[in-house]
This record gives C-alpha cells, sequence and structure tokens, in this order.
C-alpha cells in the first residue's frame, strides 16, 4: 500500500517490523503518547518510509492525518531552513551583517548583528517585534483572522529579557531565547532575494518539498509579505516529519541538494553560548533530553511541536498538538519517557 508523504511522489508505507522497530512497541509508544493532554498526532518514519502513525481528536482537532496544528517556536526551524536554502544558493552568508540586507534603522538590531547572530539567539536583540503565535481555535470557531500584522516598536523588553536587551548588549555575547530578533531573517532573505520572505520560502523550500497541510496564519504574514520566523504556521505532523527527514538526508530531497551539507552541519553543531543550540535548531549533545540519543536534534515549539532528528537510527519522530494543561505536551523529557522505548538496537 503507498500513502502521501513528504515528497513529490508517494512515500512507499511500511511497518514497524519491516524496518527493524517492534511493532508492540511502536503502538503501545504511541498510545501513550495520545494519552498526554491535547496530542493530536504523531509520526514515525525510519529509512525515509512512514512506518507508523496514529491520530487523536479533542475539541481543537480532528483524528486526521491532515489537520493542521500551529507551529509555536518549531516554526524557527523551518526559518533556518529557508536561511540554508539561501546560502546554499549564494544568495547570502552567515557572517553577512544583517544591516548589508536590513537597515538597522528598521531592524532595531546592534549595527553589529550578524545573520548567524540571529540563527543562534546571541544578537542581543531589538525592541522592534512582531507578535507570538496565535493560539489554535476550538472546532466550529469560525471568526474571521485578522490581517498580516507589521513590526511595532516596543518601548521596553520583556521583563524576562537581560539588562541591556534590545540596546547595550553587544552581538554574540549573550544567548537569550527570544523569537523577536530571529523574525528580522524574513527581512534579510528579502532584501537579498528582492521577492518576499514568503514567497521565497514557497518556491525553494515548501515547493521543493511537496508540503500538503502547510500555511501562515494570516497575523503571520505582513503587509510586505514577509514571515515571522518565530512560529505562526499552521501544518500537519506529516508535514513536520518532512522537515526532519530534510535535514536527517542532509538537505537532500528528491534528487536536489536543497541546503548544503555544510549548513546542516554548521547548524547542528553547539553554538559559542550555549551548547543545546544551533542554528534555530536544538540539540541534545549533552543529554538536554534525558532518554534521547545525543545525536539526536530536534525542532521544538510551545504545547509540544515537535520533529525529532535521530541520525544513528535513521529515523524522524514528530508530533503535535495543543491543551491549556500544556505542562506535559510541551515537555519533550515526558514525551521521551515513552519514545525510548520503541528505538531499535542498532
Amino acid at each position: 500500500m503507498m500513502i502521501e508523504g513528504p515528497v513529490k511522489k508517494p512515500w512507499e508505507s511500511g511497518t514497524p517490523g519491516e524496518h527493524g522497530l517492534d511493532a508492540a512497541k511502536t503502538e503501545a509508544a504511541a498510545n501513550a503518547v495520545g494519552q498526554i493532554s491535547g496530542r493530536q498526532g504523531i509520526v514515525f518514519v525510519r529509512d525515509g518510509v512512514i512506518v507508523y502513525e496514529e491520530y487523536w481528536g479533542n475539541e481543537y482537532h480532528l483524528p486526521i492525518p491532515t489537520q493542521r496544528n500551529p507551529s509555536f517556536s518549531s516554526g524557527k526551524s523551518w526559518g533556518s531552513s529557508m536561511v540554508g536554502v539561501a546560502v546554499t544558493r549564494g544568495l547570502i552568508k552567515v557572517d553577512d551583517l544583517v544591516s548589508k540586507y536590513h537597515p538597522t534603522e528598521e531592524s532595531g538590531l546592534h549595527p553589529m548583528t550578524t545573520i548567524k547572530h540571529l540563527l543562534t539567539m546571541s544578537s542581543g536583540g531589538t525592541l522592534v517585534r512582531k507578535p507570538s503565535t496565535q493560539l489554535p481555535r476550538k472546532l466550529g470557531d469560525t471568526r474571521p483572522r485578522g490581517a498580516g500584522i507589521d513590526y511595532v516598536h516596543a518601548a521596553k523588553p520583556e521583563e524576562r529579557a537581560p539588562e541591556g536587551y534590545g540596546a547595550t548588549i553587544t552581538p554574540g555575547t549573550l544567548f537569550f531565547y527570544d523569537g523577536v530578533p530571529a523574525d528580522h531573517l524574513a527581512d534579510v532573505i528579502a532584501g537579498a532575494s528582492g521577492m518576499s520572505s514568503h514567497a521565497y520560502i514557497t518556491r525553494y523550500l515548501l515547493n521543493p518539498l511537496g508540503v500538503e497541510e502547510f500555511a501562515y496564519q494570516s497575523e503571520g504574514i505582513d503587509s510586505n509579505d514577509n514571515i515571522r520566523i518565530g512560529g505562526s504556521i499552521e501544518l500537519s505532523v506529516r508535514d513536520m516529519a518532512r522537515l526532519g527527514q530534510l535535514w536527517l538526508d542532509k538537505g537532500f530531497w528528491d534528487g536536489k541538494q536543497l541546503i548544503d551539507v555544510q549548513y546542516i552541519k554548521e547548524a547542528t553543531t553547539p553554538s559559542a553560548n550555549n551548547p543545546f543550540y544551533g542554528y534555530l535548531w536544538w540539540l541534545n549533545c549533552t543529554r538536554r533530553v534525558t532518554k534521547a540519543p545525543e545525536s539526536m536534534f530536534y525542532a521544538g515549539g510551545a504545547f509540544g511541536q515537535y520533529a525529532f532528528v535521530l541520525p544513528e537510527q535513521n529515523m524522524v519522530i514528530a508530533t503535535m498538538g495543543f491543551s491549556r494543561d500544556s505542562s506535559p505536551s510541551q515537555d519533550a523529557n515526558k514525551i521521551w519517557d515513552i519514545l525510548v522505548t520503541t528505538l531499535p538496537d542498532n
């Protein structure tokens, strides 16, 4: 049997046993993940084949593979992929100054901020910001979405920000997790390419990947047709798995090198100011997620939006969902207490 998968041609479907996984353990783990508050779906991929998937319904979701889930911050890893495509195509370099493509007076960033600083959350910050991802709505809520929102100039940083954030911190000296500076990567791509970042990511990343259920929230595309990097995507769990498979395969997709291998390597290497973080990807080389392999890296977003990439096991596991009872569903350690039982011995 064939199913639609994350390439333009269908993926082969298979069973866990055909790809070296224990079928009973895989099913049991999926069912256990489904008991976590608000889970919508989980997809297991091994050897480039979807070997198991399961979906659940609740007041926010239908139990179907085409259900879209808000990405929250897992969208940052899609943004890193867009930057990787632009680097691969010779459009930009990660050591370029942001101001080369996006003027400092517009970005609010320190003049010496580079693209790499934005990718590694070490820019020192900006007060020129866009709003956060919209929460999902309950099924049946048909109220119209708002229009795209442009940058606004905040009077001060959020309370948890370090002193001098967006004002006096020298780029490259401090890691601070904040999607606001990363959003400006969209304007870098627009300035470098001469086309909107929405058009760029669609043409050079989303279309080649053949995404099926992927869109930006209306609030996530501004009046210049530029996207948010920090989130605001709505996508299926299968499409989240596509992202993981692209990175598992070191940027190679359907016969083409979409993202250069060197960029993938740099992006999954610990950054100077945080060993848990690369280029808008979380790393596990110091066992941030205790029971997951050290070689794992992952896209992660609030309320449990994950694409776990497992190079040694040649696997991708993606899961998404939403619940206002967010504590267990957004904790990768809680999920990996379950998923560890599915890993093959080789």
